[in-house]
């Protein structure tokens, strides 16, 4: 059983990885097809749309999970199905609802809420994906319960592929048949819609498996000892609101831009059709920093049910040592990454979107991935150890200081000033996780190996990478080709950063076996660095 959670563990984290860093990437030809303008049209939209499908979905698919895990620990695989069928039936309903409001709303919320008509026909597209992804969400839940992610692996990295296909497909196809921005956009939009069709095709076809696997061997004992629908679908909704509580709040952030960044740009003086391309210049750094967030997390998130589990078992010092050593990881892979996207901002903006506009902004927002990682990882902690609700907390708070601080930069700073924002808001939220962590544990804070020595490092490869750059800046402006140019000076230097920071972080000895094993390929490493004695063996490491 183990080994089976292990694997499935490992499938499910790959096939997020995957679909996350898909995601981000493919901004970079739907943005060189479409425009800054029809992008900003289809990010505005967005966020709307997904706080609506949180509440639709209301945490049921981990509710199912969970639900459906308690029943088939007891061999009880019709009660499992019935709490399949009772939360298909929730989700079909406020599904339902959600698209009944998006569909028939959209013209309210663009014009009253939004103060943008063009992303009318944006949300309308997207009030038929809520259709479908809750209904998918129950039966990967359902599946997870089992124990079996392969389902929900498969269709994450199908629903994406399709969604990204076709969102860079039919815009490349309405640009060129010279369809309006805001069809363009409506039309990229469809692919969350496409995706999601893919992806519930997928987990159908599981189902369907599931069926003819254990229908003949289960009677259901003729419906008498059956659990009412009803009252089981009360019980999911109970525990399932709470949780959904929680998920509205990340997504909150970007609701709170669609709402105040526009209509902010346009009180300072911007058109209707210049607010929307900065607004689409301003989302050029999100794939960015949720690139740097997804790898960041993927190394240090690998630590909280370790956590968990010595938490249960009392051992404080362990707790301490797993604690350190997830924020250890995440300042080692993001502090480097937000430095080496500061310093190359500018080739990183042509290389991805042709010229170099927003690059100071590019360069503010860069270092809002070293604090949002360190929020992250900081609120798994606190999950780890039993505290659900002041990560939630937290958040709102972060939610109320982007707001404040997009009243008051963007009025100064433009583009900018929502870009500093949001640095300061998951500044009090990693600052406020930290800290929490920090009194409900007791653990002590190891200053110099724990954030000094990262620092460091990370100082160290900045400094030789500036120079380089400087070195070799000149070159794109002299290039016939300058997002040719800035594509190969990326790449180099990047390597080079690279290869630099990584000797740095084994002479500086700021990573011990423990840390090196999270890597990819981590042993062959270990074995190498100890054959040319760099590192330091894992016990000496834990006595520190």
């Amino acid at each position: 059983m183990a080994n089976k959670l292990v694997k499935g563990t490992l499938i499910l984290s790959v096939a997020t990885l995957f679909t996350k860093v898909i995601g981000s990437l493919f901004w970079m030809p739907f943005q060189n097809i479409a425009g800054d303008e029809t992008v900003g049209l289809y990010r505005i939209s967005f966020p709307f749309y997904t706080i609506l499908l949180m509440v639709a979905s209301a945490g049921i698919p981990i509710t199912v999970s969970k639900f459906v895990a308690e029943r088939m620990a007891g061999g009880d695989w019709f009660g499992a199905r019935r709490v399949l069928k009772a939360a298909s039936l929730i989700l079909s309903l406020s599904g339902l609802a959600a698209f009944c409001l998006l569909f028939f709303g959209a013209e309210f919320i663009s014009r009253h809420l939004l103060e943008n008509p063009p992303t009318k026909s944006s949300l309308q597209v997207l009030a038929f994906a809520i259709l479908i992804v809750p209904l998918m969400a129950v039966y990967r839940g359902y599946f997870q319960g089992h124990q079996q992610m392969m389902p929900t692996g498969i269709s994450q990295v199908v629903e994406q592929i399709i969604r990204v296909g076709a969102v860079i497909g039919l815009t490349w196809w309405m640009v060129s048949e010279g369809f309006s921005k805001e069809w363009v956009a409506a039309g990229a939009t469809s692919g969350a819609f496409l995706g999601a069709l893919g992806g519930l095709a997928v987990v159908l076809w599981y189902n369907r498996r599931d069926l003819t696997a254990h229908r003949p061997r289960h009677a259901e004992g003729g419906n008498s000892s059956a659990e009412p629908l009803l009252p089981l679908a009360g019980k999911i909704l109970r525990f399932a609101i709470p949780i959904s509580l929680a998920s509205l709040v990340l997504p909150l952030i970007g609701l709170v831009d669609s709402f105040t960044v526009p209509r902010l740009l346009m009180e300072i003086g911007y058109d209707e059709s210049a607010t929307n391309t900065l607004f689409g210049i301003y989302s050029r750094g999100e794939p960015f920093v949720n690139v740097i967030s997804t790898f960041s997390s993927a190394l240090t998130l690998a630590l909280i049910p370790a956590i968990s589990a010595h938490v249960a078992k009392q051992e404080w010092k362990a707790v301490e040592h797993k604690v350190g050593q997830s924020w250890l990881m995440t300042l080692v892979v993001s502090l480097p990454c937000v430095m080496m996207l500061v310093i190359l901002a500018r080739p990183l903006n042509i290389m991805m979107y042709r010229d170099d506009e927003g690059t100071t902004t590019l360069m503010v927002l860069a270092f809002s991935a070293i604090f949002s990682t360190l929020a992250v990882t900081s609120s798994g902690i606190l999950q780890g150890l039993g505290y659900n609700k002041i990560p939630v907390r937290h958040l709102l708070i972060g939610a109320a200081v982007k707001s404040a601080g997009n009243f008051v930069f963007i009025p100064k700073m433009g583009i900018t000033g929502s870009a500093l924002a949001m640095v300061m808001a998951y500044v009090v939220v990693c600052a406020l996780n930290m800290w929490m962590v920090l009194a409900k544990t007791g653990i002590r804070l190891k200053w110099g190996r724990q954030i000094g020595k990262p620092l460091l490092s990370t100082l160290i490869m900045s400094v030789i990478l500036l120079a380089a750059w400087k070195f070799s800046g000149g070159w794109i402006g002299q290039s016939d080709s300058p997002r040719l140019a800035s594509t190969v000076l990326s790449a180099g230097l990047g390597l080079f950063a690279c290869v630099i920071y990584f000797l740095t972080l084994i002479l500086t000895r700021t990573l011990g076996e423990a840390e090196l094993r999270l890597l990819p390929m981590g042993t062959r490493l270990i074995r190498l660095l100890q054959r040319m004695k760099l590192i330091r063996n894992q016990e000496a490491d834990l006595r520190m």
